[in-house]
């Protein structure tokens, strides 16, 4: 059958077990490095402030999920070789199978995992402390329970709520895009190319907000004008919306069409 050029489960399966076979104690040894490290730093801040909230809980995961980028930005380890890529390449298996055995591993599969390990980190890290009634401290009352819905609950609209979600992935896309278009120190590529096409961006934006509102711009500043476009979503809002629910829809194209690219 034609589809079987593209995808054949049996084929897909035994590219999967032969990727967890290569890389299973890199993987777990990942996970269990990211949840002592955060455990680690969880229970010194606690032991140390003796008080977190839940603003404090988000720039642990803010810090937490620049550890799991990295993984995700270091898919498809055997193109860093080019030894390790030609054998790579000639492994049974279409590019889709390949492109979607790292999709599942490193974006389904783990992002979920580690979130989860995030989540036992924070009860773990708060079940080690000791009540010490010499300095009236006392960790149920002190230290936040964590709960991945308090992050969310500050922001009323459920739109926005799946708008932040849906970013996540759109970040992720594009460090796993990454490493599948530059050969070497591909993360590290990423990061910087993504800065400087940032910093163009914000450029571009004084630029023009100096041609245009010259009066109302000195330096580095920008005008941006914001306008309701409905009722509830501003020029900026919608902006941003499509930026963050959309650009995976690019991104992941990008990077199979990049890796069938290297198979030709």
């Amino acid at each position: 059958m034609k589809q079987n050029k593209y995808f054949n489960p049996g084929r897909f399966a035994r590219l999967l077990r032969n990727d967890l076979l290569i890389n299973l104690k890199t993987y777990l040894f990942t996970i269990a490095g990211l949840g002592i490290a955060i455990y680690a730093l969880m229970y010194f801040s606690m032991t140390t402030t003796k008080h977190v909230t839940m603003n404090q809980y988000t720039a642990f995961i803010i810090f937490y999920l620049m550890g799991v980028g990295v993984v995700v930005g270091t898919a498809f380890p055997a193109l860093n070789n080019l030894i390790k890529t030609g054998h790579y390449l000639l492994t049974p298996g279409s590019t889709f199978e390949k492109f979607a055995v790292q999709f599942l591993i490193r974006i389904v599969i783990f992002i979920p995992i580690a979130l989860g390990i995030f989540w036992i980190a924070t009860h773990l890290a708060k079940a080690s402390l000791i009540l010490n009634p010499n300095i009236g401290f006392d960790p149920s009352v002190s230290i936040a329970d964590f709960h991945f819905s308090d992050l969310l609950a500050p922001i009323k609209l459920l739109r926005d709520k799946f708008v932040i979600i849906i970013s996540i992935i759109s970040v992720a896309s594009l460090l796993f895009a990454g490493s599948v278009y530059f050969k070497r120190f591909a993360l590290v590529k990423t990061a910087i190319v993504t800065s400087i096409i940032v910093g163009l961006v914000v450029l571009s934006f004084v630029f023009f907000s100096h041609i245009f509102y010259p009066a109302e711009t000195h330096g580095f500043e920008i005008e941006l004008k914001t306008y309701k476009i409905t009722e509830n979503i501003y020029n900026v809002q919608l902006a941003a919306y499509i930026l963050g629910c959309f650009s995976w829809l690019f991104l992941l194209p990008l990077a199979y069409f990049k890796l069938k690219e290297k198979e030709v």
